[in-house]
């Protein structure tokens, strides 16, 4: 598809923003499971309940328990969706932690099209598509990389200053 906008005269490859949104999953936070022995968040907390003098707890022991534990969160490193392996926990922008994707995209902002659309290494893929139509950055003719400043991290720059040209985004 870009490469027949490409040949149209409708990507200029001069200017690319990226970009991204948190969309929630179509999985529950309560599927999730521990990534070291698949052990479920509702086990856990039986385990933590009895642990601490509840014997036989009841799911609302259970939520009122778990609202009231300190040091409770919820680490992606920790924790998977049993059901939905591409699923990550977030924080969405009304506060509430589900389980969702941010997937992210990138665009040649003189013309508005799509260069790239992932979940993940979305500066590579676009320019893994600008080569494959002719418009990989050179040393000469540069692509210029515009992000919001949730992208402008040191990690970030450094997994990406080579990613379009050797330019840092």
């Amino acid at each position: 598809m870009l490469k027949l906008v490409v040949e149209r005269g409708h990507v200029k490859g001069e200017r690319l923003g990226v970009d991204g949104s948190t969309m929630e999953a179509n999985a529950a936070v309560r599927t999730i499971v521990r990534r070291s022995d698949d052990e479920t968040y509702r086990r856990m907390l039986e385990r933590m309940a009895k642990e601490s003098g509840i014997d036989t707890p009841t799911t609302a022991d259970l939520a009122c328990f778990d609202r009231k534990r300190k040091d409770k969160k919820l680490s992606n490193a920790e924790w998977k969706s049993a059901t939905d392996a591409d699923a990550k926990i977030a924080r969405m922008k009304n506060g509430a932690t589900h389980l969702a994707y941010k997937p992210e995209y990138a665009v040649d902002l003189d013309t508005g099209v799509i260069v790239a659309a992932t979940l993940d290494e979305t500066l590579d893929e676009a320019k893994a598509n600008f080569s494959a139509v002719g418009l990989e950055p050179t040393p000469d003719d540069p692509c210029e990389v515009i992000a919001d400043r949730g992208y402008h991290s040191r990690d970030v720059l450094k997994g990406h200053s080579t990613a379009v040209n050797g330019r840092h985004a």
